[in-house]
Protein backbone atom coordinates (compact mmCIF):
# COMPACT_ATOMS: atom_id res chain seq x y z
CA UNK A 1 0.00 0.00 0.00
CA UNK A 2 2.84 2.35 0.84
CA UNK A 3 4.38 1.76 -2.60
CA UNK A 4 1.11 2.70 -4.29
CA UNK A 5 0.84 5.91 -2.29
CA UNK A 6 4.47 6.72 -3.03
CA UNK A 7 3.95 6.15 -6.77
CA UNK A 8 0.83 8.31 -6.80
CA UNK A 9 2.61 11.05 -4.88
CA UNK A 10 5.61 10.95 -7.24
CA UNK A 11 3.31 11.04 -10.27
CA UNK A 12 1.46 14.08 -8.93
CA UNK A 13 4.78 15.86 -8.32
CA UNK A 14 5.91 15.15 -11.88
CA UNK A 15 2.51 16.27 -13.17
CA UNK A 16 3.00 19.72 -11.70
CA UNK A 17 6.34 19.95 -13.56
CA UNK A 18 5.03 18.63 -16.89
CA UNK A 19 3.29 21.50 -18.70
CA UNK A 20 3.73 19.89 -22.14
CA UNK A 21 2.01 16.73 -20.94
CA UNK A 22 -0.87 18.72 -19.47
CA UNK A 23 -1.33 20.68 -22.69
CA UNK A 24 -1.40 17.39 -24.61
CA UNK A 25 -4.03 16.15 -22.17
CA UNK A 26 -6.17 19.25 -22.76
CA UNK A 27 -5.87 18.70 -26.52
CA UNK A 28 -7.03 15.10 -26.05
CA UNK A 29 -9.92 16.42 -23.99
CA UNK A 30 -10.90 18.82 -26.76
CA UNK A 31 -10.65 16.07 -29.36
CA UNK A 32 -12.92 13.90 -27.20
CA UNK A 33 -15.79 16.41 -27.09
CA UNK A 34 -17.50 14.63 -29.98
CA UNK A 35 -18.92 12.17 -27.43
CA UNK A 36 -21.19 14.98 -26.20
CA UNK A 37 -22.93 15.35 -29.57
CA UNK A 38 -25.44 12.65 -28.69
CA UNK A 39 -26.61 14.69 -25.69
CA UNK A 40 -27.04 18.00 -27.53
CA UNK A 41 -29.71 19.32 -29.87
CA UNK A 42 -28.04 18.21 -33.09
CA UNK A 43 -29.49 16.50 -36.13
CA UNK A 44 -29.14 12.74 -36.55
CA UNK A 45 -26.47 13.00 -39.26
CA UNK A 46 -24.22 15.07 -37.01
CA UNK A 47 -24.75 12.65 -34.14
CA UNK A 48 -23.90 9.67 -36.36
CA UNK A 49 -20.70 11.31 -37.65
CA UNK A 50 -19.68 12.24 -34.11
CA UNK A 51 -20.34 8.69 -32.91
CA UNK A 52 -18.22 7.16 -35.68
CA UNK A 53 -15.41 9.61 -34.92
CA UNK A 54 -15.55 8.90 -31.18
CA UNK A 55 -15.68 5.11 -31.54
CA UNK A 56 -13.29 4.57 -34.46
CA UNK A 57 -11.28 7.53 -35.75
CA UNK A 58 -10.21 9.00 -32.41
CA UNK A 59 -9.15 5.82 -30.55
CA UNK A 60 -7.66 3.99 -33.54
CA UNK A 61 -5.99 6.71 -35.64
CA UNK A 62 -5.43 9.73 -33.41
CA UNK A 63 -4.83 8.41 -29.90
CA UNK A 64 -1.78 6.24 -30.78
CA UNK A 65 0.23 9.41 -31.37
CA UNK A 66 -0.84 11.02 -28.10
CA UNK A 67 -0.43 7.79 -26.13
CA UNK A 68 3.04 7.19 -27.54
CA UNK A 69 4.03 10.80 -26.94
CA UNK A 70 2.72 10.88 -23.37
CA UNK A 71 4.34 7.59 -22.33
CA UNK A 72 7.61 8.53 -24.02
CA UNK A 73 7.52 11.85 -22.18
CA UNK A 74 6.86 10.02 -18.90
CA UNK A 75 9.68 7.52 -19.46
CA UNK A 76 12.18 10.31 -20.08
CA UNK A 77 10.88 12.26 -17.07
CA UNK A 78 11.41 9.18 -14.88
CA UNK A 79 14.94 8.60 -16.17
CA UNK A 80 16.18 12.19 -16.28
CA UNK A 81 13.90 13.99 -13.83
CA UNK A 82 12.40 16.13 -16.61
CA UNK A 83 11.23 15.89 -20.20
CA UNK A 84 10.27 18.11 -23.10
CA UNK A 85 7.79 18.68 -25.87
CA UNK A 86 10.33 17.45 -28.42
CA UNK A 87 10.56 14.13 -26.54
CA UNK A 88 6.75 13.89 -26.66
CA UNK A 89 6.61 14.47 -30.41
CA UNK A 90 9.56 12.20 -31.15
CA UNK A 91 8.09 9.31 -29.15
CA UNK A 92 4.63 9.82 -30.65
CA UNK A 93 5.98 9.69 -34.20
CA UNK A 94 8.47 6.88 -33.59
CA UNK A 95 5.98 4.51 -31.96
CA UNK A 96 2.85 5.48 -33.90
CA UNK A 97 2.75 2.53 -36.30
CA UNK A 98 3.27 -0.12 -33.62
CA UNK A 99 0.67 1.47 -31.32
CA UNK A 100 -1.74 1.80 -34.25
CA UNK A 101 -1.35 -1.87 -35.16
CA UNK A 102 -1.66 -2.96 -31.53
CA UNK A 103 -4.75 -0.80 -31.07
CA UNK A 104 -6.42 -2.31 -34.15
CA UNK A 105 -5.63 -5.84 -32.95
CA UNK A 106 -7.01 -5.07 -29.48
CA UNK A 107 -10.12 -3.46 -30.96
CA UNK A 108 -10.89 -6.36 -33.32
CA UNK A 109 -10.19 -8.99 -30.66
CA UNK A 110 -12.40 -7.19 -28.14
CA UNK A 111 -15.17 -6.77 -30.74
CA UNK A 112 -15.28 -10.50 -31.47
CA UNK A 113 -14.97 -11.28 -27.76
CA UNK A 114 -17.96 -9.09 -26.88
CA UNK A 115 -19.98 -10.49 -29.79
CA UNK A 116 -19.35 -14.02 -28.59
CA UNK A 117 -20.12 -13.09 -25.00
CA UNK A 118 -23.39 -11.42 -26.00
CA UNK A 119 -24.52 -14.49 -27.93
CA UNK A 120 -23.48 -16.69 -25.01
CA UNK A 121 -25.52 -14.59 -22.57
CA UNK A 122 -28.57 -14.53 -24.82
CA UNK A 123 -28.52 -18.30 -25.32
CA UNK A 124 -27.49 -19.22 -21.78
CA UNK A 125 -29.86 -16.92 -19.93
CA UNK A 126 -32.99 -17.55 -21.98
CA UNK A 127 -35.95 -18.24 -19.73
CA UNK A 128 -33.98 -18.20 -16.48
CA UNK A 129 -33.21 -14.78 -14.95
CA UNK A 130 -31.09 -16.33 -12.19
CA UNK A 131 -28.83 -18.15 -14.65
CA UNK A 132 -28.68 -14.99 -16.72
CA UNK A 133 -27.52 -12.93 -13.72
CA UNK A 134 -24.84 -15.50 -12.87
CA UNK A 135 -23.58 -15.57 -16.44
CA UNK A 136 -23.64 -11.76 -16.52
CA UNK A 137 -21.49 -11.56 -13.38
CA UNK A 138 -19.02 -14.09 -14.78
CA UNK A 139 -18.88 -12.14 -18.03
CA UNK A 140 -18.08 -8.90 -16.23
CA UNK A 141 -15.29 -10.63 -14.30
CA UNK A 142 -13.89 -12.17 -17.49
CA UNK A 143 -14.05 -8.84 -19.31
CA UNK A 144 -12.24 -7.16 -16.40
CA UNK A 145 -9.47 -9.77 -16.49
CA UNK A 146 -9.08 -9.61 -20.27
CA UNK A 147 -8.83 -5.82 -20.33
CA UNK A 148 -6.41 -5.84 -17.41
CA UNK A 149 -4.25 -8.47 -19.11
CA UNK A 150 -3.57 -6.16 -22.09
CA UNK A 151 -3.47 -2.90 -20.14
CA UNK A 152 0.32 -2.62 -20.33
CA UNK A 153 1.00 -3.36 -24.00
CA UNK A 154 1.49 0.34 -24.79
CA UNK A 155 4.06 1.02 -22.08
CA UNK A 156 5.89 -2.17 -23.11
CA UNK A 157 6.17 -0.79 -26.65
CA UNK A 158 7.44 2.58 -25.42
CA UNK A 159 9.69 1.60 -22.51
CA UNK A 160 11.03 -1.70 -23.84
CA UNK A 161 10.84 -1.20 -27.60
CA UNK A 162 8.73 -4.35 -27.89
CA UNK A 163 7.07 -5.41 -31.12
CA UNK A 164 3.30 -5.58 -31.39
CA UNK A 165 2.82 -9.26 -30.51
CA UNK A 166 5.64 -9.21 -27.95
CA UNK A 167 4.02 -6.21 -26.26
CA UNK A 168 0.78 -8.12 -25.67
CA UNK A 169 2.76 -11.11 -24.43
CA UNK A 170 4.77 -8.88 -22.08
CA UNK A 171 1.59 -7.30 -20.74
CA UNK A 172 -0.07 -10.65 -20.02
CA UNK A 173 3.10 -11.96 -18.38
CA UNK A 174 3.44 -8.81 -16.27
CA UNK A 175 -0.14 -9.12 -15.01
CA UNK A 176 0.28 -12.83 -14.24
CA UNK A 177 3.43 -12.19 -12.21
CA UNK A 178 1.97 -9.19 -10.38
CA UNK A 179 -1.73 -10.01 -10.23
CA UNK A 180 -2.54 -8.28 -6.93
CA UNK A 181 -0.74 -5.02 -7.66
CA UNK A 182 -1.91 -5.00 -11.30
CA UNK A 183 -5.52 -5.44 -10.14
CA UNK A 184 -5.19 -2.53 -7.72
CA UNK A 185 -3.63 -0.38 -10.44
CA UNK A 186 -6.36 -1.27 -12.95
CA UNK A 187 -9.11 -0.44 -10.45
CA UNK A 188 -7.54 3.01 -9.98
CA UNK A 189 -7.44 3.44 -13.77
CA UNK A 190 -11.12 2.49 -14.09
CA UNK A 191 -12.06 4.84 -11.24
CA UNK A 192 -10.27 7.76 -12.91
CA UNK A 193 -11.89 6.99 -16.27
CA UNK A 194 -15.28 6.83 -14.56
CA UNK A 195 -14.48 10.23 -13.03
CA UNK A 196 -14.34 11.65 -16.56
CA UNK A 197 -18.08 11.01 -16.85
CA UNK A 198 -18.94 13.27 -13.91
CA UNK A 199 -19.36 16.53 -15.90
CA UNK A 200 -21.74 14.76 -18.30
CA UNK A 201 -23.64 13.11 -15.44
CA UNK A 202 -24.16 16.42 -13.66
CA UNK A 203 -25.14 18.09 -16.93
CA UNK A 204 -27.72 15.43 -17.72
CA UNK A 205 -29.06 15.51 -14.17
CA UNK A 206 -29.49 19.28 -14.36
CA UNK A 207 -31.24 19.05 -17.73
CA UNK A 208 -33.56 16.33 -16.44
CA UNK A 209 -34.51 18.39 -13.41
CA UNK A 210 -35.17 21.40 -15.66
CA UNK A 211 -37.41 19.28 -17.90
CA UNK A 212 -40.95 19.33 -16.54
CA UNK A 213 -41.78 15.79 -17.71
CA UNK A 214 -38.65 14.26 -16.21
CA UNK A 215 -38.97 16.29 -13.02
CA UNK A 216 -42.58 15.19 -12.49
CA UNK A 217 -41.66 11.55 -13.16
CA UNK A 218 -38.66 11.61 -10.84
CA UNK A 219 -40.59 13.23 -7.98
CA UNK A 220 -43.71 11.11 -8.39
CA UNK A 221 -44.55 8.64 -5.63
CA UNK A 222 -45.85 6.15 -8.19
CA UNK A 223 -42.87 4.01 -9.29
CA UNK A 224 -44.63 2.56 -12.36
CA UNK A 225 -45.65 6.06 -13.42
CA UNK A 226 -42.01 7.17 -13.10
CA UNK A 227 -40.76 4.53 -15.54
CA UNK A 228 -43.62 5.09 -18.02
CA UNK A 229 -43.20 8.86 -18.05
CA UNK A 230 -39.41 8.73 -18.35
CA UNK A 231 -39.57 6.28 -21.26
CA UNK A 232 -42.23 8.32 -23.04
CA UNK A 233 -40.23 11.52 -22.61
CA UNK A 234 -37.39 10.19 -24.79
CA UNK A 235 -33.68 10.96 -24.36
CA UNK A 236 -32.84 14.18 -22.57
CA UNK A 237 -31.00 16.86 -24.55
CA UNK A 238 -28.89 19.62 -23.01
CA UNK A 239 -29.11 23.20 -24.15
CA UNK A 240 -26.16 25.08 -25.67
CA UNK A 241 -25.18 26.68 -22.35
CA UNK A 242 -25.27 23.41 -20.40
CA UNK A 243 -23.38 21.59 -23.14
CA UNK A 244 -20.66 24.26 -23.24
CA UNK A 245 -20.24 24.09 -19.45
CA UNK A 246 -19.99 20.31 -19.52
CA UNK A 247 -17.49 20.52 -22.39
CA UNK A 248 -15.25 22.96 -20.49
CA UNK A 249 -15.15 20.80 -17.37
CA UNK A 250 -14.59 17.66 -19.45
CA UNK A 251 -11.57 19.16 -21.23
CA UNK A 252 -9.99 20.26 -17.95
CA UNK A 253 -10.66 16.95 -16.21
CA UNK A 254 -9.52 14.94 -19.23
CA UNK A 255 -6.29 16.90 -19.39
CA UNK A 256 -5.30 16.15 -15.81
CA UNK A 257 -6.40 12.49 -15.91
CA UNK A 258 -4.62 11.80 -19.21
CA UNK A 259 -1.37 13.37 -18.02
CA UNK A 260 -1.51 11.72 -14.60
CA UNK A 261 -2.23 8.24 -15.98
CA UNK A 262 0.71 8.45 -18.39
CA UNK A 263 3.06 9.30 -15.52
CA UNK A 264 1.48 6.80 -13.12
CA UNK A 265 1.45 3.88 -15.56
CA UNK A 266 5.08 4.49 -16.43
CA UNK A 267 6.12 4.74 -12.79
CA UNK A 268 4.13 1.65 -11.80
CA UNK A 269 5.28 -0.57 -14.68
CA UNK A 270 8.97 0.31 -14.52
CA UNK A 271 9.13 0.31 -10.71
CA UNK A 272 7.49 -3.11 -10.42
CA UNK A 273 9.67 -4.53 -13.19
CA UNK A 274 12.80 -3.20 -11.47
CA UNK A 275 11.66 -4.58 -8.12
CA UNK A 276 11.04 -8.02 -9.64
CA UNK A 277 14.50 -8.08 -11.17
CA UNK A 278 15.97 -7.69 -7.70
CA UNK A 279 13.69 -10.04 -5.77
CA UNK A 280 13.66 -12.73 -8.48
CA UNK A 281 17.44 -12.79 -8.76
CA UNK A 282 18.48 -16.43 -8.81
CA UNK A 283 22.12 -17.18 -8.35
CA UNK A 284 23.41 -20.59 -9.39
CA UNK A 285 25.65 -21.97 -6.63
CA UNK A 286 26.24 -25.31 -8.37
CA UNK A 287 29.68 -24.33 -9.68
CA UNK A 288 31.02 -23.12 -6.34
CA UNK A 289 33.61 -25.37 -4.70
CA UNK A 290 32.37 -27.24 -1.64
CA UNK A 291 33.09 -25.66 1.69
CA UNK A 292 35.74 -27.38 3.84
Amino acid sequence: MGDFISMIRDSIKKLSASPALLVAGFVVGALSLSNLAGYGRFDEVTKAIAADYSLLLLPLLIMPFFTGGALGYAVEARKNGSSSLSAFIESGVKNYVRLLMAGVIAFVAFYFFMTGVTLFLLLGGMGDPFVGSILGSLTLALTFLCLMAIEFYDISIIAEGAGVIAAFRNSVDFVKRNLASATAFFIIVLALKALLQMPLSFGLAGSMMANETYYSALTSANASLNVTDILSAGPVAMGAGSLATVAAFQVILQGFVFAFLALYKTEFYLAVKASKKITDFDYDFSDEPPRP
